[in-house]
Formats: structure tokens, sequence, C-alpha cells
């Protein structure tokens, strides 16, 4: 059975974010608050898909979003904060306060991982 796709995919835009887009999806969430993803497109007069929105919102529009280079501080926290849960990125961000679980696991297997297996360091989840 399975859930009904979110959109018929038809007609809708793909690819980079407008800034108008942008600002049409914020005051939308402004006005009405975050909730029912599924209809937001429609309601707000976006041609995306309902997904897009709800992870554009999250990743990238959210008020409090923490956005760019990860301190000294930040890298030592998240380090044995893999040992103890392993790639559950979520609860790793829960304890970051502004880092996104995308951010901190492209940030992980990006830089994290590398830099502590040039050192001998072989990380375990």
């Amino acid at each position: 059975m399975g859930r009904t796709p979110c959109c018929s995919k038809v007609g809708m835009k793909k690819g980079p974010w407008s800034i108008e887009e942008d600002m049409l999806l914020t005051s939308y969430i402004h006005l009405h608050g975050e909730g029912n993803w599924r209809s937001l497109p429609m309601n707000a007069g976006l041609l995306r898909c309902s997904k897009s929105c709800r992870l554009r919102w999250v990743n990238y529009l959210r008020p409090g979003i923490k956005r760019g280079n990860f301190s000294p501080e930040e890298d030592d926290l998240i380090i044995p904060l893999y040992s103890l849960l392993g790639g559950r990125w979520s609860l790793i961000a829960g304890r970051l306060s502004g880092r996104t679980d995308n951010e901190i696991k492209n940030h992980w297997h990006t830089n994290l991982l590398k830099k502590l297996k040039a050192s001998g360091i072989e990380p375990k989840p």
C-alpha cells in the first residue's frame, strides 16, 4: 500500500530556489506557522513539492540556523558524540544548537572523518 505521493510532479519546479520563492515560503510560514506541509505549496503559491518546501525551511530558512564553518569546539563535541551515537545525525544535532543534522553529516563525511583517518584514528560508530 504505502503513502500517496505528495504531488504529481508534473509542472513542479526543480533546481535552485529563487529569492522570491524563499520570500513566499518564509512569509507564509510566519503568517500560518509550520504545519501541513502537503497543502503549503499550493496555499503559498509555490510550484514546488511539499518535501522540497519542508527541507528548504528546515535546512536553510528557519530562524536560528547557524551556517558556515564549524568551530574547533563543535568538532570536539561531534567526534565523541559520533562514537557514542553513531550516524544518528538528528540526535547529534540536538546537542549542537543551531546546526542541522544534514549539515553535521556533511561536515563529518567531508572534513572530520578525513582528518581523523589522516591522524591514524579510526572512529567507531
